[in-house]
């Protein structure tokens, strides 16, 4: 009898270990934060009650252990959820909101070379929103209050904080009034589509959002298009100095962007593209082992390639969440590894949608930085 009570209190003494373990692993992994496939059981049978009242803010699950109520904590909670993936390259032209100050240079006067925008404390990256007071819309609008020769007052936006300044122009050598600043109020890359929402034909892609080169910050955005892209050539990746994928966009739109963001871009497609539906997987079922990257580098459309998820980095971060590894040869052969317009690039992992490339390690091309799909998904 002693031998069968010692063998239940083990057992007991296990199921409790186990059970702590699962909830702590949950925690761990949650950071007071889950989120669930409505019908779904997250973290095996740790969470067992969650309240769908309402839409995702307020949801709450209870940790049980052993029946035991542990702790609460969030949930956002997916219906299940169906998309069509993506791979293809997409042409993207966003329209800043206001300009966007690229460089500040010389005027050459008769009197030799003059600053007046250095000299009106105007630096790069600086975002131009107002000029006398009204809406500052494009650099032609712009270029039409300097081209006039009168001090004008100029608000800007920098690093979050509003700048006030006045300029004066000055007359080039051709009699011209300048201000001395290279501008632009649009930005335009290649990238790749990451899903498509059936039914709806919203898209999520990029899986980072569109920023200045400098600051690396969000270019403020106003409105945008999309386009096909054609891919014509790749510039192979290697340590030090990434790659890209080089290519040109269509004349004409194939649907518009609505939002610019640190989880990618988003917006509508005309009409749906002819793509294989997939269910998505959320971050708690994602693991480290093999993977595959949908993405187009070349003629022959949207391909299916090798690689590896080598490190999760953080289940709570909105981008940056894991690192994987290419490790299919032909991608090697044709890229080098990870490629700039590569960003958007779906991820499958035993068949699910898990993320999306992000980014390439500059010191190791074949490596490259990815994003959990629900927090692309949040956006839509």
């Amino acid at each position: 009898m002693r031998g069968i009570t010692k063998k239940l209190l083990c057992a007991a003494f296990a199921v409790i270990c186990a059970a702590l373990a699962a909830a702590g692993a949950a925690d761990a992994a949650a950071g007071g934060n889950i989120s669930v496939i409505d019908g779904e059981a997250p973290y095996s049978a740790v969470i067992k009650s969650y309240d769908y009242g309402g839409d995702n803010d307020g949801k709450t699950a209870t940790v049980r252990v052993l029946g035991i109520p542990i702790k609460n904590v969030s949930v956002s909670v997916f219906k299940k959820t169906e998309v069509l993936v993506g791979g293809q390259s997409f042409g993207v032209k966003l329209k800043t909101k206001g300009i966007i100050v690229s460089g500040v240079c010389a005027v050459k006067t008769p009197d030799g070379e003059k600053y007046p925008a250095k000299d009106a404390g105007l630096q790069t990256e600086d975002i131009i929103t107002e000029v006398n007071g009204e809406p500052v819309l494009s650099t032609e609008q712009f270029t039409e209050y300097i081209k006039r020769g009168q001090s004008v007052k100029i608000t800007c936006a920098r690093g979050g904080e509003v700048y006030e300044t006045e300029l004066t122009p000055v007359q080039d050598e051709r009699g011209e009034y300048k201000a001395g600043l290279l501008l632009r109020d649009s930005a335009a890359g290649i990238g790749t589509v990451t899903y498509i929402i059936p039914g709806k034909n919203s898209f999520g892609g990029l899986g980072h959002g569109i920023c200045e080169s400098e600051t690396g910050q969000l270019i403020p955005f106003e409105s945008g298009e999309v386009y096909e892209a054609k891919i014509t050539g790749v510039k192979r990746g290697k340590n030090g100095d990434p790659g890209e994928l080089r290519g040109y966009f269509e004349k004409e739109p194939c649907g518009t962007l609505s939002k610019n963001t640190d989880e990618g871009v988003f917006g509508t497609f005309d009409e749906t593209p002819d793509c294989k539906t997939v269910q998505i997987a959320l971050k708690d079922k994602v693991r480290e082992g093999d993977v595959k990257i949908l993405c187009t580098v070349d003629g022959d459309g949207v391909c299916e390639y090798d690689a590896k998820l080598i490190k999760i980095l953080s289940y709570d971060g909105k981008t940056k969440n894991f690192v994987i590894k290419v490790t299919d040869e032909r991608l090697i052969k044709k890229t080098g590894g990870i490629v700039q317009g590569m960003s958007g690039s779906p991820i499958l992992q035993n068949g699910k949608l898990i993320g999306a490339v992000t980014h390439v390690l500059v010191n190791d091309p074949t490596k490259g930085y990815g994003i959990f799909i629900e927090n692309m998904l949040e956006n839509n």
